[in-house]
């Protein structure tokens, strides 16, 4: 919970990054996905560093961490929509249409990996096969 509350500060700070800075300059699409990218970028290097300092103990919490990210992310979101700043449902959703163009659906994707992948590339860099 910890972890994600500190990506979820992150997403906010991101998000207003784009809005004040990027997006003037680039325009909506482009500061859009500069902005998915960079949190995916930023989100891969906090989980590195959390599995470094607690390390994972086995896929079965891997995996059950990145559900609870995603379930957490997609509440909020919703939540923070709906609920406070008054949006449709279609307004909610229209960052997941890549029919549109948005790639934000990248986030919760890679959210609910990310724990797996950075368990299994640290546990492979600590012990490379051949010197378990």
């Amino acid at each position: 919970m910890a972890g994600w509350s500190a990506l979820l500060v992150v997403a906010l700070l991101n998000g207003t990054l784009r809005q004040l800075v990027t997006q003037p300059l680039l325009g909506e699409q482009a500061a859009r996905r500069l902005a998915t990218l960079l949190l995916l970028v930023v989100l891969t290097s906090w989980a590195w560093w959390l599995h470094h300092r607690w390390p994972i103990r086995g896929p079965g919490a891997a995996w059950a961490i990145g559900g609870v990210w995603v379930a957490l992310t997609l509440g909020f979101e919703v939540g923070f929509g709906r609920l406070v700043e008054g949006l449709s449902w279609s307004a909610v959703f229209a960052d997941y249409d890549l029919t549109a163009g948005r790639i934000w659906v990248l986030v919760p994707l890679w959210m609910l990996v990310l724990p797996s992948v950075v368990r299994l590339l640290q546990v492979e860099t600590r012990y490379p096969v051949g010197r378990r």
